[in-house]
């Protein structure tokens, strides 16, 4: 009987014993979006703010996933890894603690996440998810993020098409002597391989051998455009004023239209006008007459030879012994 008391008062007492359910925890994530523009290399720097609304302490697992969004901004679907590259896939390009945090009743924490964009992102936008799953593990609390069950903040990274405007100089000669206005051109050719048009524009600059600046020649007074994966043959006339002797030609050109790129290169010259050049060669003809009459009238000329500068030569018939090496003149031995 005494038994039986004893396990009606256990009975009894599980019955009467109050149930205590676990309630889940409760937090917020802000924002719930975060739109970004972006170029490849760029490091961002972004914050996201825990706050736990509820009465229970929550240890949460930060995860980055790719998403595909619908028209109306909301998740359709989580892509897996093996179906992003690095150059398009967001989730690589985020870093954030993977560390469980814990949030008590009240707290409001800080997450920080970086961005570092791939050197060469294809153009176009991107989406990623970091959700906080609660839990007593990382499985357990990514369950919940690819379920749908936990809140989080949706990434938007736009990478723009970006144009790469870029100008190749391949020749700049300028004619060794110049001499007249049909020779005193400098010739220069650019190639363009980017996809827009490009028209360069600066100046040749003149120095002499000192280096003075003597001289200046625009580039490209028409401007030309140089067309998308073509090149174009540029002439500038050098003027001639002034100049004699030996001279540097130093290109500078500038191009681009949203950003400013410089194209530089020098070559060297001779400038002989031609007057300059007859007048030369007139005193060289002159110098070498003068010199040779004077040569002549010095060394061939014996028309003023006095007897002490002659060379008399006696000639007589008949022949000696070959032993004196007398020279036999008769007509017989000529």
């Amino acid at each position: 009987m005494r038994y039986f008391y004893i396990i009606s008062l256990i009975t009894l007492s599980l019955y009467t014993t109050p149930v205590v359910a676990y309630a889940a925890p409760t937090f917020s994530v802000s924002p719930l979006v975060m739109d970004i523009d972006a170029e490849g290399r760029d490091i961002i720097q972004k914050e996201i703010t825990i706050k736990n609304t509820g009465a229970q302490p929550a240890t949460l697992y930060p995860s980055v996933n790719n998403i595909s969004i619908q028209d109306g901004g909301t998740i359709e679907e989580f892509l897996p890894p093996v179906e992003s590259d690095r150059t398009t896939s967001l989730a690589s390009w985020i870093e954030v603690s993977r560390l469980g945090i814990l949030v008590r009743p009240g707290d409001e924490i800080k997450i920080p996440i970086t961005l570092r964009v791939h050197p060469t992102p294809s153009p176009g936008t991107y989406h990623a998810f970091i959700g906080f799953g609660h839990g007593d593990n990382r499985d357990e609390a990514e369950r919940l993020v690819a379920q749908g069950q936990a809140p989080g903040t949706i990434i938007n990274v736009t990478i723009e098409e970006k144009n790469t405007e870029f100008l190749k100089l391949s020749g700049f000669v300028v004619n060794r002597f110049i001499t007249n206005d049909s020779n005193n051109v400098a010739r220069y050719t650019f190639n363009n391989p980017s996809s827009e048009s490009l028209v360069p524009e600066g100046e040749i600059i003149i120095y002499d051998s000192k280096g003075k600046e003597v001289g200046v020649a625009r580039v490209n007074e028409d401007r030309v455009e140089v067309p998308p994966n073509g090149e174009h043959v540029f002439e500038t006339k050098i003027s001639r004023d002034g100049l004699f002797g030996k001279y540097k030609a130093f290109l500078s050109v500038e191009y681009g239209s949203t950003q400013r790129a410089t194209v530089q290169d020098t070559s060297f010259f001779y400038a002989f006008p031609i007057k300059y050049l007859l007048i030369l060669l007139s005193g060289l003809i002159t110098v070498v007459i003068f010199g040779a009459w004077y040569v002549h009238k010095r060394y061939f000329d014996d028309t003023d030879m006095d007897d002490s500068e002659r060379l008399m030569v006696h000639v007589r018939e008949g022949k000696r012994d070959p032993r004196h090496h007398d020279i036999d003149l008769t007509r017989n031995n000529l």
